[in-house]
């Protein structure tokens, strides 16, 4: 008899999200021949049949209050009054994914009625899905509870004052009745593990790409610089923009193109820079692995703060395409560790402006002469989504000889 799964997330394809690939990897790479897979997600379009044998079973959000989204198209002030109008309901503890909590666990008790035997996995953001499965573990005392944490809930700084409580709280619910947890780095499990009386498994499943990598040798005509994701909170490439303006007017750099696959519209393109940028909205994985596989540099910027253990999803998509990257960021945290690991490109501190001139022209100076990294390809294969789910598979397996 198969394993029955069900995952619950706020984040599944036909959603376009980071969080969703990691959970569409969970679903689309356990093992069909002994996992029977199903998701409970929120979404209100039309969902095509899924062609991995994974059950999918979208909730429709009816709430009459709904948080607004953003694109590439939405100008500067129109994007601060959506985040207000999102500031104030998240102060007015409007839960972000409506009432979905509600017909998210009526769907999973209607499967786990059918067979008292289930895994279920709940993936944050946002927190109250780890309370559906707490829900349904109380109600079905077989079921098999992991919960999924792509961020720290207690000590994340990007988490909203008055919403800190509450995850705290889940935090505590968690590691009280979880069977097991996954998380994304050591420093996150390291941090939990100082709170896990009852000792329960907590396993490293970093995300990862999914793609073949291969060490492709490509140069564009004009030195293209690719950036795949979002800006917020203090995320920003404010320090990248001062280094390259400088070595354009240093006339160091020429013929120089910068792409935006993401929203930009949080942020101010300099009007030096503006005439090299491009910029796309949210576009497919596929298309997004396109285009980071022939750009010549890919810029992963991540400031430092006291919260540790941040790779960030689209670092190990930068991996899997073998093009150089230029990596902003806090040089004694993980996502540095990593790349100086895989020799997949140049490492500069967030604040330190010299430091990046350094890191672009190394970047600039091999598409100039045609070069190309020796990468670590051994270690970069192991990020391959399939072989992360492995760990998972293992860990399912544990849960039910317990």
């Amino acid at each position: 008899m198969k394993k029955q799964v069900i995952i619950i997330s706020s984040y599944f394809p036909p959603i376009i999200s980071v969080a969703s690939n990691r959970l569409h990897a969970f679903a689309k790479y356990l093992d069909k021949n002994e996992f029977e897979v199903s998701v409970i997600f929120p979404y209100n379009g039309e969902v095509k049949k899924n062609e991995d044998s994974i059950q999918l079973f979208p909730i429709k959000n009816t709430s009459f209050l709904k948080y607004c989204s953003f694109n590439k198209n939405t100008n500067f002030i129109l994007h601060k009054s959506k985040a207000l109008w999102n500031r104030i309901l998240i102060h007015l503890n409007i839960a972000q994914t409506g009432n979905f909590e509600k017909k998210a666990y009526k769907k999973a008790y209607e499967l786990i009625k059918l067979e008292n035997n289930f895994i279920v996995i709940s993936s944050s953001p946002y927190f109250e899905n780890h309370l559906i499965a707490k829900r349904l573990k109380d109600k079905f005392p077989n079921v098999k509870w992991i919960a999924d944490l792509r961020d720290a809930l207690s000590n994340n700084p990007y988490i909203p004052d008055n919403q800190t409580k509450k995850h705290h709280i889940v935090e505590k619910i968690i590691l009280s009745h979880a069977d097991a947890i996954t998380t994304v780095s050591l420093p996150i499990i390291e941090e939990l593990q100082t709170k896990n009386s009852r000792n329960i498994p907590i396993i490293e499943i970093r995300n990862g790409y999914d793609f073949e990598a291969r060490l492709k040798f490509h140069y564009n005509d004009c030195f293209t610089m690719v950036y795949a994701g979002t800006f917020y909170a203090n995320r920003t490439p404010e320090t990248f923009f001062d280094a390259l303006k400088s070595l354009i007017k240093e006339q160091q750099i020429t013929d120089v193109r910068l792409v935006f696959l993401g929203s930009t519209s949080g942020i101010r393109i300099p009007d030096e820079l503006y005439p090299i940028v491009e910029r796309y909205d949210k576009i497919p994985y596929n298309e997004a692995v396109n285009i980071i596989q022939n750009a010549d540099a890919l810029l992963l910027i991540h400031p430092p703060t006291t919260y540790k253990g941040v790779y960030t999803g689209k670092l190990f998509d930068y991996l899997g395409a073998m093009r150089p990257i230029i990596a902003v960021v806090d040089k004694t945290d993980v996502a540095a560790q990593l790349i100086q690991e895989c020799n997949a490109g140049f490492v500069a501190d967030f604040n330190n402006i010299e430091a990046i001139k350094q890191a672009l022209m190394k970047a600039f100076n091999l598409w100039k002469n045609r070069q190309t990294l020796n990468y670590n390809q051994r270690l970069i294969m192991m990020h391959h989504r399939a072989y992360q789910v492995k760990i998972l598979e293992h860990l399912i397996r544990q849960l039910y000889r317990e």
